[in-house]
């Protein structure tokens, strides 16, 4: 809820200005006394909320005139109360502070905005102001302080709007635990209750546009528009059912058109909604705009958002994993060259064999010569070396049902894995695997048939992953592609080169597995792989079409 700036200060000095008015009368006793306030007295006791305005505190009492109620049904009492507790504001506010007033909170929890320009409260004007009593402040007004509905009691006026039918399709019965009186136990030792409800709605706990304490912007297309983009989102949110794909599309379609706070469509031809999406404004025909207690509802005509605004790029840092297979040995590295100044590297070692110059030429030789085959293993450090196969570092990947290209950034910096002359040390090859398993399915884990350190429920199978090739000293954007694997051993075997080796495909909308491992290239090496990482990068596949 919004409030004014140095309230206290200022009601100080409101209260210095006022004091030689202030008397021992209630608001409600003021108000008795004055003949031109008796429709709204008799109106207060009819509610209740007398009780309200003679009791202890600090109130201000928009009190509008006789003629201010003429065409107004006061036979509905329901309706009547809900207006009249929007006339009664916590706090004193006196007519002189209104120049800092953003808004300010009625005693039935709706806030009342204040214009500066007009200098009304809700469209009243103040046309009696500052009678002061011992409980507050009497306002008289020229008519009501329009009672305004919060965005999510405005929606529920929109004859047939598909967003409001469909968000309110998601209200849910449940049990209320707070208000629920235990009165006995069954048989089975489970207590019995007299048994107290309510409705939830897990679109309004996410996007509190019902909250009166809460700011946003609502925009309402017209069904066309709202059936155009559930159309063109369904293929990317697909679940288990056509039920739940429906529900996931019209979830995200409804969502799209949450702003935070109070936001004009006319200012600008992009604005970024509550999820990060930049929605495209020009040329948006607006048919309504409604001022709500908690912010503002446009009505509007065709709305497009590209899926390219809507479906983007994922980008996860290495540093972001969630688990490995011995977190002692996977270290963050502070450089300033890795996306967030940070990269992740395995403490372990590696052997590969090539063909090497030597450092000194061996006798009888006087010119060192290349050996046809030589070994090096390279360390991150020695002291700590996890000689694991296929030890892993998982992360867990919000996605789409898409297909994505794969890459990562890998850079392996250390100065001994690469001599750019070839002379003295091998350059290190920075090969690495990278394992997945789908939204819903079961979990990648260590152990299949024959080896106990097999990546098991990628969703390639056991002989097929993703490689990621590199080489040492290289500070590149990889792409990675798919590599079929020796069985049972799951060492490199050889890329695939046939057409969508390249993609890897999601079924299904929601959290994917990632296990970036190490590789070896002999079941016979010393050591097992090392492993470096400073992002992975997943760029869907878009059909705009």
């Amino acid at each position: 809820m919004l409030i004014l700036l140095g309230l206290s200060s200022c009601q100080d000095s409101a209260w210095d200005k006022h004091a030689g008015a202030t008397g021992d009368e209630t608001l409600m006793e003021l108000i008795d006394s004055r003949p031109e306030l008796s429709v709204f007295a008799r109106l207060l006791r009819k509610t209740g909320y007398d009780q309200v305005v003679k009791s202890a505190g600090s109130f201000t009492v928009f009190a509008p005139g006789n003629a201010a109620w003429a065409g107004i049904d006061t036979a509905d009492v329901v309706s009547l109360t809900r207006k009249i507790g929007t006339l009664i504001v916590h706090n004193t506010y006196f007519s002189d502070n209104t120049q800092l007033y953003v808004s300010v909170a009625s005693v039935n929890g709706k806030n009342i905005f204040y214009d500066a320009s007009a200098k009304t409260f809700n469209g009243a004007k103040i046309v009696v102001a500052d009678i002061a009593a011992s409980n507050g402040v009497l306002q008289v007004t020229d008519k009501l302080v329009e009672r305004k509905e919060n965005i999510w009691d405005y929606m529920a006026t929109v004859t047939g709007s598909s967003q409001y039918q469909y968000i309110n399709g998601l209200n849910k019965r449940v049990m209320d635990m707070e208000k629920s009186v235990p009165t006995g136990v069954y048989p089975d030792g489970k207590t019995r209750y007299d048994t107290a409800w309510k409705n939830i709605n897990n679109f309004l706990l996410r996007y509190p546009i019902d909250n009166e304490d809460s700011v946003f912007t609502y925009v309402i297309i017209d069904n066309t528009a709202f059936q155009a983009l559930y159309t063109k989102y369904r293929p990317y949110f697909a679940q288990t059912t056509a039920a739940k794909t429906d529900s996931a599309a019209l979830y995200n379609v409804s969502s799209d058109f949450v702003f935070r706070g109070l936001v004009d469509l006319t200012s600008a031809d992009t604005l970024e909604n509550v999820n990060g999406v930049k929605v495209p404004l020009t040329g948006v025909q607006i048919s309504e705009v409604y001022s709500a207690s908690n912010g503002r509802v446009y009505r509007v005509g065709q709305v497009n958002i590209p899926l390219k605004a809507k479906i983007k790029p994922v980008r996860i840092e290495g540093e972001q994993f969630v688990s490995a297979y011995d977190r002692n040995y996977v270290f963050t590295r502070y450089k300033r060259w890795a996306s967030g100044e940070r990269d992740i590297v395995l403490s372990s070692g590696a052997t590969q064999s090539d063909t090497l110059w030597r450092k000194v030429p061996v006798a009888p030789d006087t010119v060192a010569r290349r050996d046809s085959v030589a070994s090096k293993t390279y360390f991150i450090n020695s002291g700590l070396v996890a000689n694991v196969a296929n030890f892993y570092i998982e992360y867990k990947v919000p996605v789409n049902s898409a297909a994505y290209d794969v890459y990562y950034v890998a850079y392996d910096d250390i100065a001994d894995h690469f001599d750019p002359t070839y002379r003295n040390f091998g350059v290190y090859r920075v090969e690495q695997k990278l394992f997945a398993s789908m939204p819903g399915a079961p979990a990648l884990k260590h152990g299949i048939v024959d080896n106990a350190r097999g990546v098991a429920n990628n969703y390639l199978g056991e002989t097929r992953c993703f490689v990621g090739q590199t080489m040492a000293g290289v500070h590149e954007l990889t792409k990675l592609q798919q590599w079929t694997l020796e069985p049972v051993s799951q060492l490199l075997s050889a890329p695939i080169t046939a057409p969508g080796a390249d993609v890897m495909n999601v079924n299904r909308a929601g959290t994917m597995t990632l296990w970036l491992t190490n590789t070896a290239r002999s079941n016979a090496a010393s050591r097992q792989g090392l492993l470096f990482l400073d992002y992975i990068l997943l760029v869907p596949r878009i059909n705009e079409n």
